[in-house]
């Protein structure tokens, strides 16, 4: 099963929203991630949160809505706790990014906690994240000549990256270790592994 989410970050432009919709089994809006489905016309099939950034007793909505008033989780976190969100081989979010900075750096720590066996991804304008796990390699292709930086979220071991201008072999990533950044795609397929650890893949849009 594959779930979209929207956050309230930087709203998700129409079309991407749109494409993203018709291409997922479920979508979700999480409490402001609603203001895109609004301004695109759309509805998803569940708004979950607390409410305090839409007001869903304005609006005539035919889809499910979950009111949680619980202030110890966020409204992505909500989101991921329903069912769908936990039963999904891939979970594509938009609105993640952008915005506040504590929001999206909270919003990448909770997807890493995701289970490893998950495809996640956070797609904005002008770049998508890729989450890499043990489980999850990486594998994507026809992105030669895009930057790419790789940014561990724990310390990672045995990251092996090639298709790269800068291929990396059995590194050792996080703080106080190696680092990726800006670096280039420069072959036709670009593969992305590790023994340990989660790390994000994130490439710059042309």
């Amino acid at each position: 099963m594959k779930v979209v989410i929207v956050l309230g970050g930087d709203p998700p432009a129409t079309v991407l929203l749109d494409w993203r919709m018709r291409t997922a089994d479920f979508s979700i809006a999480a409490d402001a991630g609603m203001n895109a489905f609004a301004e695109a016309g759309l509805e998803p099939d569940l708004l979950i949160g607390d409410m305090d950034s839409f007001n869903p007793d304005e609006a005539d909505l035919v889809c499910e809505i979950q009111r949680i008033t619980d202030q110890g989780t966020t409204d992505f976190e909500k989101a991921l706790g329903c069912p769908e969100a936990r039963q999904a081989d891939e979970i594509v979010v938009l609105g993640g990014t952008g915005g506040r900075s504590d929001h999206f750096l909270n919003n990448l720590l909770l997807a890493a906690g995701l289970p490893q066996s998950q495809n996640v991804l956070f797609e904005g304008e002008c770049e998508i994240l890729y989450r890499v796990t043990t489980e999850r390699p990486l594998a994507l292709e026809g992105l030669a000549g895009q930057s790419i930086s790789f940014t561990p979220v724990v310390v990672c071991e045995g990251v092996t990256v090639t298709g790269v201008r800068w291929p990396l072999t059995e590194a050792s990533m996080g703080p106080g270790r190696q680092l990726s950044q800006s670096n280039v795609v420069e072959a036709e397929d670009l593969r992305v592994s590790l023994a340990t650890g989660i790390l994000y893949a994130v490439v710059q849009k042309r």
